[in-house]
């Protein structure tokens, strides 16, 4: 009878040590310097400003719409071990931040989703019933948004590449791939109504976002690759100026997916200017006691930012290409 106490007490032990370490990895963050702020550009009307991981406010002065616009950014320990609901008090605030420093009403004419992750669904249909927006995702989005009792009248679902207007913008959606983490693929089939647990958001169609506008001349000027993943040829036809390149993960993949994934979203389009997108920590909040806060990259167990970046840096130099890694509430002039 003592050997088995011991034994269950050296077990509890080892498991205790183990989720310990856990945790540490979790909250170990690395040390990375970022490169020089990204200075103001000239006072266009088109701007975006970004919002953290792939969310970012679009606006030409006349309009305003979203890239996913996840702002509840719940704390590890909620995603863990509790169902997720949409944090009102917290999304109020940063989208009230948000309308003020784009100096627009608080109204928005749609939010176009990623996928359907959590971190980049959950708060799109709150946001969308509070500020009159359509939801524009796949299938598997319409579901969370039919879970949060969004009218279809206010719900756009492709079923692969499509296209959709908001406003004066013109918004090409392209049928690419997630990065080739843990956390991929499925659909969402029925509604999914919350409180609802983190992994029950199923990926569904993950899509890159070409965007245009005609006051910046005939052909597209953006896109917009929420995560690290892509189709080969995907972007075959499209030329921009600008893209904004989901890190998330990226730094955990091979030298030889990176390179190729920069092939495909940076030198295939002839870009000249990347913005770097989703490496930030997504469980740490924007704001902060009504205080905006600078992000933190995601903690060593999860990614290697400071790895990737660096071979971007090495990509972006050998190809003549600007380099920005943008922090939560920088504004992008075009």
């Amino acid at each position: 009878m003592r050997i088995l106490r011991f034994a269950l007490y050296a077990l509890s032990a080892i498991v205790l040590l183990g989720l310990g370490a856990l945790v540490f990895l979790l909250k170990s963050y690395p040390a990375v310097q970022l490169p020089e702020s990204l200075k103001p550009g000239p006072a266009g009307s088109v701007r975006t400003l970004f919002l953290g991981t792939s969310s970012m406010a679009w606006t030409d002065g006349q309009s305003t719409w979203l890239v996913d616009g996840f702002f509840s950014r719940q704390p590890l320990s909620e995603v863990a071990f509790t169902r997720l609901n949409v944090d009102e008090n917290q999304v109020g605030a940063v989208a009230a931040e948000m309308f003020k420093r784009l100096d627009m009403p608080s109204a928005l004419s749609g939010i176009v989703v990623a996928h359907s992750h959590y971190d980049h669904s959950l708060d799109a249909p709150f946001l969308a019933k509070q500020y009159g927006a359509r939801v524009v995702g796949s299938e598997s989005t319409l579901q969370i948004a039919k879970g949060q009792d969004v009218p279809t009248t206010q719900i756009d679902a492709f079923t692969g590449s499509g296209r959709v207007k908001l406003g004066e913008f013109d918004i090409q959606l392209i049928q690419s791939a997630h990065a080739p983490t843990g956390f991929t693929g499925g659909f969402n089939t029925k509604p999914v109504f919350l409180p609802a647990h983190a992994l029950q958001f199923k990926e569904g169609i993950s899509f890159s976002f070409v965007v245009s506008h005609p006051g910046l001349g005939p052909g597209p000027f953006a896109l917009i690759q929420p995560s690290a993943g892509y189709v080969e040829g995907q972007n075959k036809g499209i030329a921009v100026k600008h893209v904004f390149l989901g890190m998330g993960g990226l730094g955990k993949l091979s030298d030889v997916y990176i390179e190729n994934y920069w092939r495909e979203m940076v030198v295939a389009t002839g870009a000249k200017h990347v913005y770097l997108i989703h490496w930030d920590d997504f469980t740490q909040p924007l704001m902060k006691q009504g205080e905006p806060l600078a992000l933190k990259p995601m903690p060593k167990l999860l990614d290697d930012f400071p790895r990737s970046l660096e071979l971007l840096k090495m990509f972006s130099e050998r190809d003549g290409v600007t380099l920005h890694v943008l922090d939560a509430w920088q504004i992008v002039h075009f």
